[in-house]
């Protein structure tokens, strides 16, 4: 585990009010400008909570004249013990894999890390590997993407993922702190002002 700096953001899943269309009202943070190959860091503290999800990820899309691209960090608030690994390429989604953290992702923050290189991704947590593909093996993204963070809930077509978040929902994800550094780059990261928690 890690103690990440001081602060944070909390991003909320509530129920919506009644005169809304919409079920839940949840939040999402977006880098307007785009980021490509480098390493992204994140110190999170993932929601806990049935139908809950609370997630890193990079993105691009028809929205803004691209194929939908994507390279995934997704916690299921109903197992915090494992996180969802998973990408697009091309309006493709291709295999993801629950891979499991050895800790429960809502009890504190971790540095969740991504390595996106033209040739590989590597995902890890506290320095640890968790799962690395390479292009010799299946195709990696290849366009610049626009950072997020967010939390929502899973609805009917999310059942055999997530499961259905229940009506009156509550659930928050913390965090802490976000770095990218692009390849080649010497830049500050979250990592240099995190430092190891002896429990």
């Amino acid at each position: 585990m890690t103690r990440p700096p001081t602060g944070g953001t909390m991003l909320s899943l509530v129920p919506a009010p009644v005169e809304s269309s919409k079920d839940f009202f949840g939040a999402e943070l977006q880098r307007k400008q785009r980021t490509h190959f480098g390493r992204y860091e994140i110190v999170m503290t993932a929601a806990r909570g049935y139908g809950v999800i609370s997630s890193f990820f990079t993105y691009t899309g028809p929205f803004f004249g691209d194929t939908h691209e994507e390279i995934d960090f997704e916690f299921l608030g109903r197992d915090t013990t494992k996180v969802w690994l998973n990408r697009f390429v091309d309006g493709q989604k291709l295999p993801g894999q629950w891979t499991d953290l050895g800790f429960d992702a809502a009890d504190g923050a971790h540095t969740y890390t991504l390595d996106w290189l033209p040739d590989r991704l590597v995902w890890s947590v506290d320095g640890r590997e968790l799962l690395r593909v390479t292009s010799a093996e299946t195709a990696i993204p290849q366009i610049p993407q626009r950072i997020y963070l967010n939390i929502w809930g899973g609805g009917a077509a999310q059942e055999s993922w997530s499961g259905e978040a229940p009506d009156q929902i509550r659930a928050h994800a913390v965090y802490h702190c976000l770095s990218y550094r692009p390849v080649g780059a010497d830049a500050p990261m979250c990592s240099d002002e995190s430092e190891p928690v002896h429990d």
